[in-house]
């Protein structure tokens, strides 16, 4: 019985492995949120929610990703001047656990939960060290 326990423990675990890959794949990532913290000035105003700093018509509110089952991602913004961030190399992603990391940026991976991803950066202005916390959504 105890065998047979395990065995079924086991195969749910790889089934919910599988389960999230496909969903990973099979989904447009939106941006939900980027946080900064501590809080940031910018155009006079202070806050923590960076979309709201930086503007609707920003390309950081309109962060997107796209992942293929080739190991293949397609990273992207629309909005005013976003395509002057256009990249037209080939990007790849891999799995390593539950982080996704991305060829363009393997030293900042991404946490998946199989309903959002997050990314964590930081970025040093003017003596102060920012951390920037990016959540996506599917679409």
């Amino acid at each position: 019985m105890r065998k047979l326990l395990f065995v079924l423990l086991i195969c749910t675990a790889v089934a919910c492995t599988k389960d999230t890959y496909k969903t990973l794949i099979s989904k447009k990532w939106v941006i939900e949120s980027v946080t900064v913290t501590p809080a940031m000035t910018l155009g006079g105003k202070t806050d923590t929610n960076y979309i709201a700093l930086s503007g609707p018509e920003n390309c950081v509110a309109n962060l997107s990703l796209s992942f293929a089952a080739d190991s293949t991602y397609v990273a992207g913004a629309n909005g005013a001047l976003c395509d002057m961030m256009a990249d037209a190399s080939v990007k790849t992603w891999k799995k390593d656990g539950n982080k996704i990391v991305l060829s363009a940026s393997p030293s900042a991976p991404l946490s998946f939960d199989g309903k959002k991803l997050t990314q964590t950066t930081t970025t040093q202005q003017n003596g102060t060290t920012y951390t920037f916390l990016y959540t996506y959504k599917s679409k």
